[in-house]
């Protein structure tokens, strides 16, 4: 673990946490990555494996972007961040509340949608990979949602 000049307790612990999830998580990358390359194999299972593996890159690059935002906060680096504050939100909150409150319109109509959807496929939930995609949809629905409110919530919040 690399050390962090100037970094608190805190930030230091933070950082080490995040950069060690990134290191064992890489080998977890190498294997979905085997897999979702496996031609060996079911090709369902590839599928499957190459859905999670888009995943758990995102979820590996957003680590690496928290490690380096928990650098430049305890460097007092503040530029640039990969993690930018929320600071600004509020100087353009009307415009943010009128986006927000649209798209999540939008998403609470999908997640109705998807409901309705999942429902058709009771036939076919044994024998294909389709209502299982329809449900990590949904997930992806519910994660939007909760994105959006939260910038609805912070825009009013947010320092300028």
């Amino acid at each position: 673990m690399s050390r962090i000049i100037g970094a608190s307790v805190w930030e230091q612990q933070l950082f080490d946490y995040v950069e060690d999830h990134v290191q064992t998580e890489a080998a977890i990358l190498d294997e979905y990555q085997r897999l979702a390359e496996d031609q060996s194999g079911s090709p369902a299972f590839r599928y499957l494996a190459t859905l999670i593996l888009d995943d758990e890159r995102r979820h590996h690059r957003m680590f690496e972007d928290l490690a380096e935002s928990v650098r430049q906060m305890a460097e007092m680096r503040l530029e640039n961040e990969p993690i930018p504050p929320l600071h600004g939100l509020r100087s353009d909150r009307e415009r943010i509340k009128a986006v927000t409150e649209r798209l999540l319109a939008a998403e609470h109509a999908d997640a109705k949608e998807l409901k309705q959807f999942e429902k058709r496929l009771r036939e076919v939930r044994d024998t294909t990979l389709w209502a299982l995609l329809v449900e990590l949809m949904q997930a992806d629905t519910a994660k939007h949602i909760k994105i959006l409110s939260f910038i609805r919530e912070r825009a009013d919040k947010a320092i300028t």
